[in-house]
């Protein structure tokens, strides 16, 4: 199920780079557990029920992995955090299994106000090519919202208990 409220923003402020915006109802310290830790990505990540697997050691040099299932196909996506910086930033590499062999870099900012989280995700591929098949295959307003919507739903979650 698609949603019809688009929640994030994605800019692209260099032909190499993609950039997603979303705010949190959470403090930053819960919002970098759910996007870090395995216990808690395993509940919101991926559709629902997708997630086949998932391992994440978040500390610099700690290797991350999710093995999912998309359209009845089995992929992966793994890396190696090379910052780390709680609650407010880290940095990953990003490569799929089976796919062209390239390694994207992913920085996440968190930066909380008045309880409130925004959430920034920067991209930076190998080639503009490559950004741009990524943003036509699920880096998308409709499809990040959608994707940011089940941890809206595990955050109110852990807030209430």
């Amino acid at each position: 199920m698609m949603t019809e409220n688009i929640t994030v923003t994605i800019t692209t402020p260099s032909d190499r780079e993609a950039v997603v915006t979303r705010e949190f109802n959470a403090p930053a310290a819960l919002v970098f557990e759910a996007v870090t830790k395995a216990e808690l990505i395993k509940r919101w990540y991926g559709a629902a029920g997708s997630l086949d697997a998932c391992e994440s050691d978040p500390r610099v040099g700690g290797a991350w992995r999710f093995a999912f299932t998309a359209g009845g196909r089995q992929m992966a996506k793994f890396g190696v955090y090379t910052e780390m910086d709680p609650p407010r930033r880290f940095v990953r590499t990003e490569r799929y299994e089976g796919w062209d062999e390239y390694e994207a870099l992913l920085t996440v900012e968190l930066v909380e106000r008045n309880g409130k989280t925004t959430l920034t995700q920067s991209f930076l591929f190998p080639s503009q090519e490559l950004r741009d098949t990524v943003m036509k295959t699920g880096l998308t307003p409709q499809g990040m919202s959608t994707f940011y919507e089940r941890l809206d739903t595990l955050l109110d979650e852990v807030l209430r208990s």
